[in-house]
């Protein structure tokens, strides 16, 4: 039988040990695993970001492209000036950027002073290189972009995740980016949660550009964040020569078993776009309504877009529990019209 004092002193050194695990800690908190199971992130401020330790803080002009090693967090607005790179760009795996609050503003006024479409660089099959983004991940894992805090009026992309994996990125506003607001390149297991990404896309052209595009990308997961106003009438693929293939939420390429659920996605040119050899993605409890605006069709004079877009085969990809009207598709029964309660991100 234990004594008293045996378990006094037990709870003295557990209580010890979760203290320094506690200051220890180097945001790995995963609001995939919070107690809810995984479908909501508690509101206010991220309590991760009481446990991490943050080495530099960044505040006013970037010059030149800010390469971060360590935790790395704003301290006031940021006005990048960089015209040749991308404002802030991670150096290291598991290493977090924390917007704090703040706004990182890039030097473009779109469509003004954007890079020529389709942006790829030299080498289109491995854009990478391509300078004109508001934080690029560069291939680096277990990354971490929390806010609150918003990315605008950058050249290219505000977010480039690129050859990423497991990466998280949550909280952010991404405004009036020239292509899209989060790009997702080669870039699996990822986690964009409770963002907002709006009036991105109007100077992408033909590339595929919109609130969120997942190009060749797998095994994503897109939750309740909110893609409202993004995309131009530029037509291009997948399926030319009179279509605009922009978007709120884009499957693009060979992207693959991504979840994308409860976001709320209006105003868009085409709410969801899913390009012809994507397959196994769910798409489910999402709102999709409204795109594209009622106005930009009666303007356009021709039929602009819809809610969901779909080139890829027939029962290719999953439709569950969506609130949305209207449909271009192969699969029936057609998933819009559809008027579930179950939807959205409230």
């Amino acid at each position: 039988m234990r004594t008293k004092g045996w378990t006094s002193s037990l709870l003295v050194a557990t209580a010890m040990a979760a203290s320094l695990s506690v200051l220890a800690c180097n945001d790995s908190v995963d609001p995939r695993r919070a107690d809810d199971g995984g479908t909501r992130i508690a509101a206010g401020a991220d309590p991760s970001m009481s446990q991490v330790a943050f080495s530099t803080e960044v505040c006013g002009v970037i010059a030149a492209t800010l390469v971060i090693t360590e935790n790395t967090r704003l301290s006031c607005d940021v006005e990048c000036a960089n015209l040749t790179g991308p404002c802030i760009q991670f150096g290291r795996d598991n290493v977090t950027l924390f917007l704090n609050g703040f706004t990182m503003t890039g030097p473009a006024t779109p469509p003004a002073s954007c890079a020529a479409s389709p942006a790829t660089g030299a080498n289109p099959a491995n854009p990478g290189p391509f300078p004109y983004d508001g934080i690029s991940t560069a291939g680096f894992d277990r990354v971490r972009i929390r806010g609150p805090g918003m990315v605008q009026k950058f050249r290219r992309h505000g977010l480039f995740v690129f050859h990423t994996d497991d990466a998280i990125v949550e909280a952010v506003t991404s405004n009036y980016n020239c292509y899209s607001g989060i790009f997702l390149g080669v870039a699996h297991d990822n986690l964009l949660s409770e963002n907002v990404s709006v009036r991105n896309g109007s100077a992408s052209g033909a590339a595929p550009c919109g609130g969120n595009c997942i190009t060749n990308s797998n095994d994503n997961h897109v939750r309740r964040n909110h893609f409202y106003g993004n995309g131009s009438i530029a037509v291009g693929p997948p399926q030319l020569p009179t279509t605009p293939n922009d978007f709120g939420v884009g499957l693009v390429g060979t992207s693959s078993g991504n979840v994308i659920e409860e976001n709320s996605i209006g105003g868009n040119i085409n709410g969801v776009l899913l390009y012809p050899l994507t397959a196994r993605n769910l798409i489910r409890r999402n709102i999709i309504a409204g795109n594209p605006p009622v106005q930009l069709s009666a303007t356009a004079g021709t039929p602009v877009g819809v809610d969901i877009r779909d080139a890829s085969a027939a029962g290719a990809n999953t439709f569950e529990e969506n609130h949305c009207i209207t449909y271009e598709g192969t699969t029936l029964p057609a998933p819009c019209p559809s008027f579930t309660r179950s939807r959205g991100h409230f």
